[in-house]
Parts: structure tokens; sequence; C-alpha cells
């Protein structure tokens, strides 16, 4: 037996006297949406979290493999820039891309988050899974992908137990209140959490925690940041520690303030979702949404 493992785009060239290949694909995770930019005393929320990326496995002969196969590894989608225009909504972040092997086997994309809304809540984006997830538009979450979660709409992104589906990311209450965690799941990656909001009486507060993942026998999530805080980087898949196909988290969202909020946390490599932005007041950017984590590719070969 022979793994190999791959995070950026090339081709698959077997190794020589190779049979049969067991293929774990993870797409890209999306990114998360920044914070609104308001005036005091007047409700903002924080941006929505990334889903997740998709997991696909598959078992091929040495014949549907042939000589070689291109591997396209999904790139994490942008988060959302900070806003710089006063009594502004957020910026949405972007899609990720998915991951595919040739013709044979592909894991889709998460979706984005939506920037985070004046009076008004926002959307986590969609989890992936052989399919796409869809991006977050406003306070409505992305759609899922098939057999995963939609994201949150202003609410946290739900839990999945289904094989290889990711999980919707958080997204930010309407109310300006403390963020939304992005949804766990027990086998793919999972969705950002939102950015922190702040109310109408100018309370500040914290991100949502990213979706919790198994590893080590216990459940741990990236946690979100305290107020004007960034957002925790979520985990990377790990080839030395846990199983070969472990999920990664998302990100945490950031914490708001009225000066200096906090961005969202990066997904983990392997398809988590980026953390939401916190949300700011009027004379100071609003935090920027955390990046998706990237696609990845274990190949495992038997001779």
């Amino acid at each position: 037996m022979l793994i190999q493992t791959f995070s950026a785009t090339g081709t698959y060239t077997p190794t020589a006297g190779m049979k049969s290949v067991y293929v774990i694909l993870f797409g890209a995770g999306g990114g998360g949406g920044s914070g609104a930019r308001q005036a005091a005393a007047t409700i903002a929320s924080g941006g929505g979290g990334g889903g997740s990326g998709g997991r696909q496995d598959g078992w091929f002969t040495a014949a549907q493999i042939g000589a070689s196969q291109s591997l396209t590894i999904g790139t994490g989608g942008t988060g959302g820039a900070a806003q710089s225009v006063d009594s502004t909504a957020g910026n949405n972040g972007a899609n990720g891309t998915a991951t595919v092997l040739g013709t044979l086997l592909s894991a889709g994309f998460g979706g984005a988050g939506s920037g985070g809304g004046l009076a008004a809540g926002s959307g986590g984006g969609g989890g992936g899974s052989t399919n796409s997830g869809g991006a977050a538009s406003g306070a409505t979450g992305g759609a899922a992908g098939f057999g995963s979660l939609a994201g949150g709409s202003a609410a946290a992104g739900g839990a999945v137990t289904t094989y290889g589906a990711g999980s919707g990311g958080g997204g930010g209450p309407a109310a300006g209140t403390v963020g939304t965690t992005g949804g766990a799941t027990m086998y793919g990656p999972t969705g950002g959490g939102s950015g922190g909001g702040i109310t109408a009486a100018n309370a500040m507060s914290a991100g949502g925690n990213g979706g919790a993942i198994p590893r080590a026998g216990a459940y741990i999530a990236a946690a979100g940041g305290a107020t004007g805080v960034a957002g925790t980087d979520g985990l990377s898949y790990v080839s030395t520690l846990g199983s070969l196909n472990q999920p990664s988290q998302g990100g945490g969202g950031g914490g708001s303030h009225a000066t200096t909020p906090g961005a969202g946390g990066a997904g983990g490599l392997a398809g988590g979702g980026g953390g939401g932005g916190g949300a700011s007041q009027n004379g100071a950017a609003s935090g920027a949404g955390g990046q998706g984590g990237g696609g990845y590719a274990i190949i495992i070969e038997f001779f």
C-alpha cells in the first residue's frame, strides 16, 4: 500500500504495479462575509460564515485510472473585504471551488457567507457534498448540496451526520447579538461561525464558534473571537493525527467592536468554511471575513 496526498492542482500518475486505488476528495470551503458598519445606537450584524466543502470517496481499478488522471484541487473562497463606507452592509464572501479527479470523482465546494446587515441578519453559506453548496443572500442561508445542510438564516448552521456531507455556516442574528456557530459534522468539513454584531444599545458581542469536528476522541471547534478579537483559524487535516479521513474545522467568527472589530478565522485545509467578520460603528472598518479552506486529495494505492 502507498499513500499520496495532494494540496495543489496537478496530475495523478499511478505507481507501477498499482492494481486499485481508494480516493478521498475534499472540496474547498466558502469565504465568510465581513461585518456591517453602522451608526451608533443602530443594529449592525456580523458577517455570515462560509459553508464547508463536501467530501467524496471512491474505489477505482488500474484500468479506470489508466496512464494518468488530471487532479484539480479546489481553491478556498476569499472572505468579504472589511467595510470601509459608513452605514453600509458588510461585503459577501466568495464561493470555494470543487476538487475533481478527471471524470471519475468530484467533491463540491462550500457556499459563501453574506455580509452583515443593517438592522438585519446575515446568512451562512451552504455546505457541499457531491454537488456544491449555494451562496447566502442577505439574511437567507445558502442552499445545501445533496445530503448536506443549508447555511443558517440569521441562525446557527445545523449539524449533519450524512457521510460525505459538509455543513453550512452560521448566520449573524438580526438583533446584532452574539455570533452563531457553524454546523458540526461527523465525516465532512464544517462551516464557519458568524461574526459578532452590535445591538441598538451599543452592546458589543463575541463571534460564533466554527463547526465542531471529531478528533482524538472529542468534538472540538475553532473558537469565535471575544469583543474586538479575531476568530480562531480552523484546524487543518493533519496526516499524523487521527484517521486518514479526518475532516477540517470551519473558522471562528470575529468579535464586534465600535472601532477595532475582529476578522473571521480562516477555514482549515481540506474544506473548512471561513468565519464571518465582526461589526463596527461608523468611522471604523468592519472585520473582514475569513478565507475558506482549500481542497485536498488522498489517494491510497494497492498492489
